[in-house]
């Protein structure tokens, strides 16, 4: 099986594993309504494999969590001028084929310990794409600040894709908190 990896925002991990991680991330994490009266944590406990990749992320045992979607442009400068056609295709591509999942995502933005995980990706205009996502913290105020909408965000370049992004507010139709 040929690796191509996911690495924008994130970690290199294999598609065979993300796949896997895909579904036991949400239990780990708690991707539950924030009425949720189970803390995130015995799920884990329950399976080696997911409890392994909790410790090597960095995942808390009780976090706050947001799922949503976000939208972002891709381009093939960092003015930002030109539309990044191949670049935002292989993202997207590269995401639904392996999701990804991000150790220390936008760390630029919300400082260190944000972990995100892009489970569906869709064009959904020539000039933007459309992602799916959950995200957790240890740390409410990060939450708090992915899900207000006038959260900006600079431009980051993705090397795997030799595109600059400029991610979008991201809109939080989920948040859980660990109690």
């Amino acid at each position: 099986m040929p690796f191509s990896p996911s690495v924008r925002n994130g970690i290199r991990i294999a598609p065979l594993l993300l796949a896997t991680v895909a579904i036991g991330v949400a239990v780990v994490v708690g991707m539950a309504d924030a009425g949720t009266t189970e803390p995130a944590g015995p799920a884990a406990l329950r399976n080696p494999f997911l409890a392994e990749v909790a410790e090597q992320i960095g995942l808390p045992t009780r976090a706050w969590t947001a799922s949503g979607t976000h939208t972002a442009r891709g381009y093939t400068t960092q003015a930002a001028e030109t539309i990044s056609v191949e670049g935002m295709k292989a993202d997207c591509d590269n995401i639904n084929l392996n999701k990804k999942l991000a150790a220390d995502f936008r760390s630029d933005v919300f400082g260190p310990g944000v972990k995100g995980f892009f489970y569906k990706c869709r064009r959904i205009s020539p000039d933007t794409n459309k992602y799916w996502f959950t995200i957790s913290s240890a740390n409410h105020t990060q939450i708090d600040k992915l899900c207000d909408l006038h959260t900006g965000y600079p431009v980051v370049h993705d090397e795997q894709h030799d595109t600059y992004w400029i991610d979008e507010p991201f809109t939080c139709t989920r948040r859980a908190d660990p109690s």
